[in-house]
């Protein structure tokens, strides 16, 4: 506008003459990026590259949320000298990046291109592709850029390092999640979500012009029905086994170690990692908890010999069974799958076995709201970006920078602390940072637990695996999409 007096003579700015018309705004054009490049700093040589993918649950999130702001991460690897440039993205989450099934499949045949859904994917995958592109003009190096990310974000790179196209990263952090924990469903199971989106929207789902009326209903309305066609507060966006963005011999259910191209893997949970499923289990009772994890388990005693484990009895109050229930849950989809992974990388020697750092956040937030007391699942985050410094103590701002240094010194190709061999290191309550070996964390950890659950075996089979997908039943009511 114009500068003017209180006579409405104010005036719009015209137009560009290469841009006459508003833009429309579609979820594409979301696809944003951000970078942030040490200024003023004098380089002779390329700068590492940390990039950082959002969590989410594959459902919700943005990289333009303020505690993901690198400002403070990069000026803090100018000051311990080793200074890297930082870049995030938003990709496609929710109905709009996973939605997948035949008919989707068919429409993309036909448009020339193959697979279905994972489409919040491949946008991380051409978000990747112009860091080895562009990277280069803004001082960074496109030979050493790690690929760092927090639960869905953490999730997404498990995956990626399990796609038959992996994007170009050499390192890679995966903070609380690996693919196990969002899994990929079947072509039958997408179908049936897709069935039952079309149904929320009065859409015959077997109609020929039904993808054109779905896309007719704004983002913003297929995201706010989410939670109600899932029927469950907080769910999910799941990959698709499409047969081409994962290849049959690359399945992103199991746990596998990563190819051998990958120079460093670093990989770890926070303690209270379940409580995020909390309001998804506030209906459950002791019978039904049983009853959904019996049904995948398919052993009554063998259910029963999990839940004593956790003791997890009838007897127990609600706040107690949901605490302990919780806590299971967190190992099932978190911490085991982290445990499993670094073992199979130690028994196969694979070259990031060499290069590989395990850790366990314990650190209590003193934040006065509802996850107050606990080391929720992203409460790391705050450590890692320095967003929100002025909460902190004097302790906790020493941790976090000694936090921030270990991820900084990894995108240098550094080894993150010392003494890492088949260690963890712990950052523990009251801001005590060490590390130790398993029969020091037993008390905390209960690796024996652990064992215990991976060892367990019958005639079907890893009894863990189908507990994991136990879990995920009960955690996301996933019942109401396909039966119990």
């Amino acid at each position: 506008m114009t500068e003017g007096d209180d006579s409405d003579d104010l005036v719009p700015v015209p137009p560009a003459a290469h841009f006459s018309h508003p833009r429309e705004v579609d979820e594409l054009s979301a696809l944003v990026m951000n970078i942030v490049v040490p200024h003023p700093f004098k380089n002779t040589q390329p700068l590492p590259v940390f990039v950082y993918v959002h969590g989410g649950s594959l459902l919700y999130g943005g990289a333009n949320l303020p505690i993901f702001d690198a400002v403070n991460l990069v000026s803090h690897s100018i000051s311990i000298g080793i200074p890297i440039i930082c870049v995030n993205f938003n990709y496609r989450v929710g109905i709009g990046g996973f939605l997948a099934g035949e008919m989707i499949a068919r429409s993309l045949k036909h448009d020339g291109y193959q697979g279905s859904g994972n489409f919040g994917f491949t946008d991380q995958q051409v978000a990747f592709d112009w860091v080895q592109k562009y990277i280069g003009f803004l001082g960074g190096d496109a030979q050493k850029v790690t690929a760092v990310g927090e639960s869905a974000g953490g999730i997404s790179i498990s995956n990626q390092l399990r796609s038959a196209r992996p994007p170009v990263f050499h390192r890679a952090a995966c903070m609380s999640g690996l693919s196990v924990a969002i899994p990929a469903w079947t072509m039958k199971q997408h179908d049936r979500f897709f069935e039952a989106v079309c149904n929320h929207f009065a859409i015959d789902s077997a109609a020929s012009d039904a993808l054109d009326k779905l896309r007719y209903i704004p983002q913003q309305e297929l995201a706010n029905a989410t939670a109600e066609i899932q029927g469950v507060p907080s769910g999910t966006g799941n990959p698709c086994l499409d047969g081409w963005f994962y290849t049959p011999e690359l399945d992103p259910r199991m746990v596998s170690p990563p190819p051998t191209w990958l120079k460093g893997l670093m990989i770890g949970d926070t303690y209270h990692e379940g409580v995020i499923f909390h309001l998804n289990l506030l209906q459950e009772s002791y019978e039904s908890i049983r009853d959904t994890l019996q049904n995948k388990v398919g052993d009554g005693q063998l259910t029963d010999h999990i839940l004593a484990a956790y003791g997890i009895t009838a007897d127990l109050s609600q706040t107690e069974l949901l605490d302990r229930v919780e806590h299971m849950c967190g190992d099932a989809i978190f911490k085991i799958p982290n445990y499993l992974l670094a073992n199979k990388c130690a028994a196969q020697k694979l070259p990031a076995s060499d290069a590989l750092f395990l850790y366990h956040f314990d650190q209590r937030s003193r934040l006065p709201n509802a996850l107050e007391g606990t080391a929720y699942h992203a409460h790391e985050l705050l450590y890692l970006f320095s967003n929100l410094d002025n909460e902190l103590n004097e302790k906790e701002k020493c941790m976090a920078r000694e936090f921030a240094g270990a991820w900084i010194r990894f995108t240098n190709g550094l080894a993150p602390w010392v003494d890492s061999k088949r260690k963890y290191m712990v950052w523990g309550q009251d801001s005590k940072m060490a590390v130790k070996s398993e029969d020091e964390d037993e008390d905390v950890r209960d690796y024996t637990r652990m064992k215990m659950m991976l060892g367990l075996e019958d005639e079907s089979g890893k009894v863990w695996e189908r507990w994991l997908i136990g879990v995920d039943a009960l955690v996301n009511r996933r019942w109401h999409l396909f039966g119990r």
